[in-house]
């Protein structure tokens, strides 16, 4: 099915599909960027209480990167919320745990050699720090563990299939490490304001996601008086993705998920893609 049709499938009014709005003079992020770069990104968004919806490419396979974490944060506390898991345990590593890794806060306690469940949880979703997310993911049985978490959950198709830095080095499009703009959307709202997870849990993830201090990206085009959640993810190639809550009201979440692959995008070419669908999203489901 092709995007606008996948789009209009979903029961969103014509004047919501983006090949629509630039005809009718509006600002079109999505198609800017794909004709500019080559590539193609992929986009679901949906107005829980509402029910409107935004989608483009949402049924195609896109690189989660480091985007993943906020799932594998959500599999760690379902562990808690079982019993399996302590927030407060102590996990040992060292620095061969940090070798080629971005892992800011898991390297300036490597004196102390121990960090609690909790503070690695917070430093892999807020700074994205991928050696406590490795550390966290081994803990909890690796990446086909969180695979089955996901699949509990009904998400049959987000999958991870590597630690990093492999995770992120894998080939545009999947199938490994990959995920759909709709599935991962879909998850997103089932452990934040659904009920996979205790409220205890829901909220600590919903604060690291709200205290996110990577790159803006869809941050950059949403109100600012909107509370916002978001966990993004970029391989320095043509990959990048954030995933976002954010509450216009506090009845009233909207949850989104942007991915791209392909062309040769700059950061610029990104930031100003991720701003734009922001403000398009703003626009649209409020």
């Amino acid at each position: 099915m092709n995007p606008t049709r996948r789009a209009l499938a979903f029961g969103i009014p014509a004047l919501m599909c983006w090949p629509v709005l630039a005809r009718a003079a509006v600002a079109d992020p999505i198609a800017d960027y794909e004709r500019a770069t080559g590539g193609r990104i992929g986009v679901h968004a949906l107005n829980v209480r509402t029910g409107k919806t935004l989608s483009w490419r949402a049924d195609e396979r896109f690189i989660m990167c480091s985007s993943y974490k906020a799932s594998l944060a959500a599999f760690v506390l379902s562990r808690v919320d079982r019993g399996e898991e302590k927030l407060d345990a102590l996990v040992p590593y060292t620095a061969k745990d940090t070798l080629e890794l971005w892992g800011p806060i898991a390297k300036a306690n490597l004196a102390r050699g121990t960090m609690t469940v909790e503070a690695m949880c917070k430093a892999a979703v807020e700074i994205s720090d991928g050696a406590c997310a490795n550390l966290l993911m081994a803990r909890s049985g690796g990446p086909a563990a969180l695979t089955a978490f996901l699949r509990s959950i009904g998400d049959t198709v987000t999958r991870v299939d590597h630690y990093e830095p492999a995770l992120d080095r894998v080939p545009s499009g999947g199938p490994d490490d990959s995920t759909t703009p709709a599935a991962m959307a879909t998850t997103l709202r089932k452990v934040i304001v659904g009920n996979v997870l205790s409220d205890r849990s829901k909220a600590l993830l919903t604060s690291w996601l709200v205290g996110n201090q990577t790159n803006p990206r869809l941050r950059g085009g949403l109100p600012r008086s909107w509370r916002i959640g978001n966990k993004t993810g970029h391989s320095g190639r043509d990959m990048a993705g954030d995933i976002a809550v954010a509450w216009p009201r506090p009845d009233t979440p909207i949850v989104i998920a942007v991915y791209t692959r392909g062309g040769r995008p700059s950061e610029k070419q990104f930031d100003k893609a991720f701003a734009g669908i922001g403000r398009l999203v703003a626009k649209s489901l409020t």
